[in-house]
């Protein structure tokens, strides 16, 4: 396999980590119920978190990389630290999607997670073929 690079977006992460942070109604409902905040605030608060998010992490720690047989990329999704993993040491039991993230572990226990969302989606198309041929037993 080639050297390919999937670049993660500034703004399509700040999009996803608002629109997760919005659906999750413990959030809006602690902020309104237990606080006594007007929920306009409330959602006010929770947009400027994702703002602080998308605007003090090095989103180039979010890009994902294949080169060769080896993937490279972030381990948890508001973590920095990148990972590699030996695409042969990939057991399709391993291989996950759920709302729009993927996960693959390796054997040695090394894991690469990241939102579909934060890339482009001609991006999203190649990175969701790879994880659908990870899936697949060999």
């Amino acid at each position: 396999m080639p050297h390919l690079t999937f670049s993660a977006s500034r703004w399509r992460f700040f999009t996803a980590t608002t629109l997760s942070s919005l659906s999750i109604g413990i959030t809006i409902y602690c902020l309104t119920r237990w606080l006594g905040i007007p929920y306009g605030w409330a959602v006010l608060l929770v947009v400027i978190r994702a703002a602080f998010w998308a605007c003090t992490i090095d989103i180039r720690k979010f890009d994902v990389t294949v080169d060769g047989r080896m993937l490279s990329g972030p381990s948890l999704i508001f973590s920095s630290q990148a990972v590699s993993i030996d695409l042969d040491d990939v057991d399709p039991e391993f291989v996950n999607e759920w709302l729009g993230v993927f996960s693959i572990h390796d054997s040695a226990g090394n894991e690469v997670m990241a939102h579909y969302q934060y890339y482009m989606p001609e991006d999203r198309v190649v990175l969701r073929a790879l994880i659908e041929r990870l899936r697949r037993p060999r």
